[in-house]
């Protein structure tokens, strides 16, 4: 008895090339992933970097208010960290 008469009717038996061609897709999609992987990475970097610049400004506000520093003067301050993370961006 051949293998072929083991398999259910309509089937083929699997072939080399099959298994080739789907380690190819299997290869193709994980090289995909870790590129967005790595993408997803550096973004979170530099989203960490930002909050950590946006946290200190905060905190810097808030020590600002409790000094009673001219609003201005916070503005100003408040505006180059703005134009600092906006240039970060580009």
């Amino acid at each position: 008895m051949n293998d072929q008469s083991k398999l259910p009717p309509g089937r083929e038996p699997l072939t080399s090339d099959w298994f080739a061609e789907q380690l190819g897709v299997s290869q193709q999609k994980v090289m995909g992933l870790t590129v967005e992987n790595r993408s997803l990475k550096n973004r979170l970097g530099k989203v960490q970097a930002r909050a950590e610049v946006l946290e200190e400004l905060i905190m810097d506000v808030v020590a600002d208010l409790r000094e009673g520093v001219k609003d201005s003067e916070i503005d100003y301050r408040i505006g180059k960290v703005m134009q600092r993370l906006e240039f970060e961006d580009e």
